[in-house]
Order: C-alpha cells, then structure tokens, then sequence
C-alpha cells in the first residue's frame, strides 16, 4: 500500500494535530541545539575552547589556537643589514665567467645541431625533422635570454662602476674644502647617458643610432608645423 493511501485514509483534523506536533518537536529541538551551542562561548579570545563531555574527544585537535606565523625573508628585512653593492659584485663575480663559458657552449650546440640538420638525409621522417627544428629553437632561445643577461650584467656593472667612481672623486673634493654634493636623479641620468654612448661607440652602432633619433626627433617636428588646407 503506498504512502499517499494512508495520508488518504486519516482524517484531515488527525493529520493537522500530527503536524502541528512534529512542528513543535523541531523547534523544541533547535531550541536546545542554539542553547548548547551558545554554553560553549568563550569570554576570551585566547581562552582554550570548552567542548561537551557527550562527544569522544578526538586524538588530534587543536587545543589552544595559534596565531598564523606570517613568512620572513632576511633579505629583504632592512634590519638585516644595507646591501653593499660593489661586494655583492666582487664576491660574486665568479658567475660571470661561469656564465660567459655557458654561453659559448650552447652557441657550439646550436651550430652543432644546423650542421646535423644540413647533412641529414633527405628521407629521414618529418617526426624528426620537427623535433630537430624545435630543439635549435629551443637552444637558439637560451642562447638569446644568456646572451641578454650577460649584456645587462656588463652594463649595470658599468654604470655602478661609474657611479662609485663619481662618490670617491666627490669624497676627495670634499677632504679638499668642497661642500658636499649629492647625486640627484638627473645627474644620475647623463651617467646613464655617457655609458650607452660609450657602449654604441665600442660596438660601432654609434651613427646608426644618431640618425635613429634624428628621425625620430624630425618625425616630432613635423607634427607641429602648419599643413596646407584642402
């Protein structure tokens, strides 16, 4: 017999009066659950938490809480010390030549593996071929990145050379009855300014540079001057 003949077969006044019952038992049953519930708070943050004795108590719990311990990196902790940058560059000027080394080794991989791909034969698969070209790909893009890192290394190293030869030449003038001096921003610039020039001047690239920036100067100009009406 199904549930819906029952409920069918009780009358309607008997049905109410059951349910009215089964409300009154849920709430005095929420009731005794927010009571319980609200025994167990606690006056003070750091007070360890009270649970009831009808529950086993479990073999791990937390018993007192902990603050979360937040992560600390001395490096970047100015209590830690004041980086010296000129020995940072000597103690560690070592890996230049490691990576100056690394570089030409890759360089002999990829010239390496263009000659493997040169004299391969022409029946080998396309499997191959595509794994070849990708592994050049691969070299040739860290030989790039080295290659980058390698050429800012020399230049932060020149302009921080520069800028410690400018402090001791200030600290001489000073010993001598000059008034002391502070690099400013602009300053710093033009030394910024100097190296690059020297750097297209030893690599040559000097002029091709000046006639960059006089286009790109002239291209400005003209935007400026007064054009015909049509």
């Amino acid at each position: 017999m199904s549930t819906s003949v029952v409920s069918d077969s009780i009358p309607l006044q008997e049905r109410l009066r059951l349910k009215k019952i089964g409300n009154e038992m849920y709430n005095d049953y929420t009731t005794e659950s927010i009571k319980e519930t609200a025994s167990f708070t606690r006056t003070n943050k750091n007070q360890p938490i009270e649970i009831t004795s009808k529950k086993p108590v479990g073999r791990f719990r937390q018993v007192v809480d902990v603050k979360n311990k937040r992560p600390h990196d001395p490096r970047f902790d100015p209590l830690c010390g004041k980086l010296n940058q000129d020995l940072f560059q000597k103690s560690y000027s070592f890996l230049d030549s490691y990576k100056e080394n690394e570089l030409e080794t890759l360089r002999k991989e990829v010239r390496k593996a263009k000659n493997k791909e040169r004299k391969g034969d022409l029946q080998v698969c396309i499997l191959y071929v595509t794994e070849t070209l990708h592994s050049i790909s691969m070299l040739q893009q860290k030989v790039n990145l080295l290659a980058q890192e390698i050429k800012q290394k020399k230049k932060s190293d020149r302009l921080q050379n520069a800028l410690t030869e400018r402090k001791r030449q200030e600290r001489e003038a000073v010993m001598n009855g000059k008034n002391p001096f502070y690099m400013k921003r602009k300053e710093k610039k033009n030394v910024e300014l100097q190296i690059k020039f020297q750097e297209l001047e030893e690599s040559g690239n000097l002029v091709k540079f000046m006639a960059k920036k006089r286009k790109k100067n002239s291209n400005k100009d003209h935007r400026w001057l007064p054009r015909k009406r049509i």
